[in-house]
């Protein structure tokens, strides 16, 4: 990914926290400087057209599905960001190894070093295979859920919990949304080069794990970093979330997708890939 592109607007971010101008509404205003937040120091604002268009779009697309999916994205260039069903909640799932992933960056820049070699190892389990067995090991050493929620606190994550279990807390878009931003932009409390490292993860997962959000990119200049998750609740209903970031074609983006109440992981895969697929297409065609 083209870091080095993202980087000069970082100046800017740190004095505001992200507000989503949702399609159906606006999300509540998040305290100022918990984040470093997308675009500018000013509350994004959307052009109306665009945003009604792929809103009536994503309607037709629900209301096909009958299943519950809530979508986010943030436009760096415009410094746009909005979001679809933003009162959504889904499982976390797989999605928390990224913020598990940053509390260790934070901690070793905190601590001015450099990962070890075990843990390089297992961020690389972690993140690219999704290797659970890696990622409680990460947990523990990391200190958990109370370390968990100070990464969170950081990033203004109002709406997800950490708990003693990872992936077994709630999550809403938004939030995602502020996690996979601050992978692609980067933070104050996490060094540049390893900021550079979790990009680096995020681009390189598994190829059976590169479906969600890269549903619909047919830009072959197009970078995707992502990381998914998919777990079944309570009812044995599958949660399957797809968050990451696209850099290439018309405009750099974060994107996030989740859904809730498939009968199946391929169902909840299919749902997702196609609401990540208009608003890819939308994005990608310059329509932003």
């Amino acid at each position: 990914m083209r870091t080095e592109l993202l980087k000069p607007v970082l100046a800017t971010l740190l004095s505001a926290g992200l507000l989503l101008t949702a399609a159906t509404g606006c999300t509540a205003e998040p305290e100022a400087g918990t984040v470093s937040a997308p675009g500018s120091a000013e509350t994004p604002s959307a052009t109306t057209e665009p945003e009604l268009a792929l809103q009536a779009e994503l309607d037709r697309y629900a209301a096909e599905t009958g299943i519950d999916f809530s979508v986010a994205t943030y436009e760096y260039d415009s410094g746009r960001a909005w979001s679809y069903n933003a009162d959504g909640r889904y499982l976390e799932a797989s999605l928390v190894k990224v913020p598990i992933l940053l509390t260790l960056l934070r901690q070793a820049t905190g601590e001015e070093r450099d990962l070890t070699d075990v843990e390089l190892e297992l961020t690389e389990l972690m993140i690219c295979l999704s290797d659970n067995a890696a990622t409680d090991e990460l947990y523990a050493a990391v200190g958990g859920a109370e370390e968990l929620q100070q990464t969170y606190n950081l990033l203004g994550v109002a709406e997800t919990e950490a708990s003693d279990i990872w992936g077994a807390n709630e999550t809403v878009a938004e939030d995602q949304l502020r996690i996979a931003t601050a992978v692609a932009l980067g933070v104050e409390w996490i060094r540049p080069d390893l900021q550079d490292y979790a990009v680096s993860l995020l681009e390189s997962v598994a190829p059976d794990q590169m479906w969600g959000i890269t549903a619909g990119i047919l830009n072959p200049l197009a970078e995707v970093g992502l990381k998914n998750g998919w777990l079944q609740d309570d009812f044995l209903a599958w949660n399957v979330g797809s968050s990451g970031f696209v850099v290439g074609g018309t405009t750099e983006y974060s994107i996030v997708v989740l859904s809730a109440g498939t009968e199946s992981l391929d169902e909840g895969i299919a749902v997702l890939e196609g609401a990540a697929a208009i608003v890819n297409r939308w994005e990608l065609a310059g329509a932003g």
